[in-house]
């Protein structure tokens, strides 16, 4: 069977950029099925590619053919050696990052080393020059100790990393690690994947899977009980299972907003936080029987019920912030408004006791997770709760080459999470955040946004572009973009709930 590469590992595999892969399937020159090439495709693409690591891939399908009784031959057979590849790639490649960037530290350290030594100091600075040398010192000792012990940790991390057994789903043909001390749906959730589940103790049978290869074991308690024609084709309970070996499971999993059922779920208040003076965060917790189902993105109907008096409930509807990897806490962004009964109660009468009945989810505005483009998020004040969602779900699924993250906003000063879009902006490699600073006046958001896309990118055939902002900038800019030569399938607009408003 020929390999399937993603359009990022295929770029590693034979030297060129991305964009030339990209290049050569809009010429129809080469075929792209699910995000992924076929390596004897991209042969004939590339003849005079030199393919770097065919020695390692070649020794790798042998090995696991030999280990595992070629059953990389057929994916119902077991897992496919392009996870193992992947993995073994990309640990390589983290490994030589490191090396190259500690070599270049050395280099920096006896650089500084070798100043200290020709720097000529005033006898009356000499006592401060002493003190900065020792603490320097100090440092190098430290360094040159964390040296010693870090890199061996850390490779023991990759190793076991390595190790954990990976679980391939089918139809949809994708894969996660498979950590022993969760189930097989704990970790399949926390990779972001939609799958189908229901109670989550083992009682409703929602989440059966049919076991195509591997071993599992059973390791909580289950109530529910299969019938004799299940038992023979191998369905066990994805909630009460863990992977003990690579395996391959045959399962449901919603690919669109049409594949989530409405839900009815008790949520407890967990915790709120006023962040300043204009917004508040509220999460709410979901018993561990009765998870919500929802995918990054959506939204949801909030019933709050006055336990006090003879009020009626408040309704009101949220996007919801958080990532469906963690379906047990759910986020929401609460705008504070004087004419808002549903903020007014959050922020003055919420008690820890209280409890929310959740409705939905609700809407389309989801990731294409088939598509290989790079991300490109815009957010509008409060708009960033559904884009806080779709990104922490991108970077779960670890999908896009590139995520870009703009959001607008009036607030001149103490904007609400702008440290933790940097937190991102400054921990991965392949994100970036601009925020932008504009009027709240449709024409001014508009320009200012298109005047970024247009200096930060020289094209925007190949990104997928999704936008949280009140309807009337969401109508306006849409002409802007298809102008700018972004196709209209790969636009996603988003009217937001509760929205800061900007004048026509």
């Amino acid at each position: 069977m020929d390999r399937h590469l993603s359009l990022s590992q295929a770029a590693r595999l034979i030297g060129v950029k991305r964009t030339d892969i990209q290049k050569k399937i809009q010429e129809n020159k080469l075929k792209v099925m699910e995000g992924t090439v076929v390596l004897s495709d991209l042969k004939i693409a590339f003849p005079d590619a030199v393919y770097e690591d065919n020695t390692m891939v070649e020794k790798m399908e042998k090995f696991m053919k030999d280990a595992v009784h070629k059953m990389a031959q057929s994916e119902r057979e077991g897992a496919h050696i392009d996870s193992l590849s992947r993995r073994l790639v990309k640990i390589s490649k983290e490994l030589a990052d490191e090396r190259t960037r500690a070599e270049h530290m050395e280099e920096l350290i006896d650089s500084m080393k070798q100043k200290f030594l020709e720097l000529k100091i005033h006898p009356e600075q000499d006592n401060r020059f002493n003190e900065i040398k020792s603490w320097f010192n100090t440092a190098v000792q430290s360094l040159e100790e964390e040296k010693l012990t870090t890199p061996v940790e850390s490779l023991k991390n990759q190793i076991k990393q390595f190790m954990l057994p990976h679980v391939r789903l089918l139809p949809s043909r994708h894969d996660y690690i498979s950590d022993k001390s969760e189930t097989l749906l704990e970790s399949a959730l926390r990779s972001g994947l939609a799958v189908d589940y229901g109670c989550n103790n083992g009682k409703c049978g929602k989440c059966k899977a049919k076991l195509l290869s591997g071993k599992v074991e059973q390791t909580v308690h289950q109530d529910y009980v299969f019938s004799e024609s299940d038992k023979s084709q191998g369905y066990i309970l994805t909630c009460s299972n863990t992977a003990i070996t690579d395996i391959t499971l045959e399962t449901e999993e919603a690919v669109s907003s049409d594949d989530i059922p409405l839900q009815t779920v008790i949520a407890k208040v967990k915790k709120t936080q006023q962040i300043n003076d204009d917004v508040m965060i509220l999460t709410l917790k979901t018993p561990r029987s009765q998870r919500l189902r929802f995918l990054a993105g959506q939204h949801i109907e909030l019933t709050l019920d006055i336990k006090e008096g003879n009020q009626k409930p408040i309704i009101a509807e949220y996007s919801i912030a958080s990532c469906p990897c963690e379906p047990a806490n759910l986020e929401f962004h609460i705008p504070i408004r004087a004419d808002e009964p549903f903020a007014n109660a959050v922020r003055d009468n919420l008690k820890s006791s209280d409890s929310f009945t959740l409705k939905g989810p609700h809407g389309s505005f989801v990731l294409n997770e088939d598509s290989p483009n790079s991300l490109i998020f815009v957010a509008w004040d409060t708009g960033f709760a559904p884009i806080k969602s779709l990104i922490e779900h991108a970077m779960s699924l670890e999908q896009a080459e590139n995520i870009h993250l703009y959001w607008m906003t009036t607030k001149v000063e103490n904007h609400y999470l702008d440290n933790l879009c940097r937190s991102w902006n400054d921990a991965l490699d392949n994100f970036t955040y601009t925020r932008i600073m504009c009027e709240a006046k449709t024409d001014v958001v508009a320009d200012s946004l298109m005047k970024h896309l247009h200096d930060e990118h020289s094209h925007l055939l190949n990104f997928d572009l999704y936008i949280a902002a009140p309807g009337h900038l969401n109508h306006l800019l849409k002409p802007l973009l298809i102008s700018h030569g972004i196709k209209s399938q790969n636009m996603h607009f988003e009217s937001i709930f509760h929205g800061d408003e900007i004048q026509d």
